[in-house]
């Protein structure tokens, strides 16, 4: 028999509740003990024994609940299985159908698919990036009202995942207000600036997040390419060289220290670092800039071999071509180098100097196109001046740069 705990009536041990209040029964038996204290009134008197068997009783209770929840939730995999089996089979049938009467190519659908699961995975990986870098900041508080800092910062987020990082900032500004030595706050605030093509807001909120935090790679680079396109050079060069030492392969501290020496005439110092970036990244724009670099000093021979590099990469790379046009020019080549201002210009007639370059027949008339700036003649866009590809390249570099360098500190070193 079981005694129920609640009103100590006796029940068969076939029952999991008591047949009187409907309690759920415990494994409390008649013990030796309990006849010692007097029969079923022991249970107000339960001994070290009874009271285990309790605890024991409970445990199975608890785990019996757990095991029905865990079935519940296999029988849920198991239907959202059988569905996604079923909708593959109807997609596949319809792909099967489509191709059948011609209207969809395999190799097309393929790569569109792939597209999309990339794009897909790819979003999802900036989301959490973003939500961590939101766990950071509520860390990093230091403020008075930590409540309306948290909403503050809520509403962002969401205005930022949901397409409208404009709206999103200025909460984010709000909340600084409430904790302005918040680091990783004033640094996505300078960040989203600087995304935004507003230098002078993002160096003001950068600045700000490298004074509470100077170890901050993304923040080191961000400044040197601003300064630098401002024409505070040294400060750029202080930055970037701040960066390397965190991090000494960085493409973008490399290269906007080679454009920045360059612009000073210190060809030889910037050439290493050019050649250093072009190792991290051996696109056609960085064997272009490099060639163009060896071409600045005078080394032809070195910068025709980096040119050819650039149009075997990329052949529509019209500015290695007309530069190559005019090496071949100077060496007396001028079937070679029409060949190359021709190439040029029917993949960009609407460079004036390609139209110029294909008259002419003397190198005298023809000049390089502007790559790199000299300081003393000005003293702005010192870094991302010249050839769009090669903007677009150091933005893309950067954006991804904090992003990469918080992965490597948070994944444990091996070895």
């Amino acid at each position: 028999m079981i005694f129920c705990q609640q009103c100590a009536l006796p029940n068969p041990y076939t029952r999991e509740t008591c047949s009187s209040c409907g309690a759920r029964l415990m494994v409390i038996t008649d013990t030796r003990a309990a006849s010692a204290y007097g029969g079923v009134e022991s249970l107000t008197k339960p001994t070290v024994e009874e009271h285990l068997l309790e605890r024991i009783s409970a445990l199975e209770s608890a785990l019996q609940h757990e095991q029905e929840q865990i079935e519940a939730l296999l029988e849920l995999l198991r239907r959202q299985a059988a569905g996604a089996i079923s909708d593959h089979a109807m997609i596949e049938a319809m792909v099967e159908h489509l191709m059948e009467r011609g209207s969809i190519e395999p190799s097309a659908l393929q790569l569109l698919w792939q597209a999309r699961l990339n794009k897909h995975e790819k979003q999802a990986n900036v989301d959490q990036l973003f939500e961590e870098r939101m766990q950071q900041t509520l860390g990093a508080f230091q403020g008075e009202n930590f409540d309306l800092f948290s909403r503050l910062l809520d509403t962002g987020r969401q205005l930022f995942l949901g397409g409208n990082p404009k709206r999103g900032v200025r909460y984010f500004e709000k909340a600084l207000v409430l904790d302005p030595t918040n680091g990783p706050l004033s640094f996505l605030v300078g960040e989203h600036f600087f995304q935004s093509n507003q230098p002078a807001l993002a160096r003001a909120y950068i600045e700000r997040s490298i004074d509470n935090r100077p170890e901050s790679y993304g923040g080191l680079v961000m400044l040197g390419v601003i300064c630098g396109d401002e024409g505070d050079l040294e400060r750029a060069k202080h930055y970037l060289s701040s960066a390397l030492r965190i991090r000494k392969r960085s493409f973008t501290a490399h290269y906007g220290l080679g454009r920045i020496l360059v612009s000073e005439g210190r060809l030889h110092e910037a050439i290493a670092h050019l050649k250093r970036a072009l190792t991290l990244k051996p696109t056609p724009e960085m064997y272009y800039l490099v060639g163009r670099a060896y071409l600045e000093d005078g080394k032809a021979g070195i910068a025709l071999r980096h040119l050819r590099k650039c149009i075997e990469l990329d052949p529509d790379f019209d500015a290695a071509l007309y530069h190559l046009g005019l090496i071949y020019l100077r060496e007396g080549k001028l079937a070679l180098a029409h060949e190359h201002f021709r190439a040029a210009y029917d993949i960009n007639p609407k460079e004036s100097r390609y139209r110029v370059a294909l008259r002419a027949r003397k190198p005298g008339r023809l000049s390089p196109l502007p790559v790199f700036g000299r300081a003393a003649l000005t003293s702005r866009k010192v870094v991302t001046s010249g050839d769009v590809r090669l903007a677009q390249l150091l933005k893309s570099d950067l954006l991804e740069s904090h992003r990469s360098f918080s992965e490597e500190r948070k994944s444990p070193k091996r070895g």
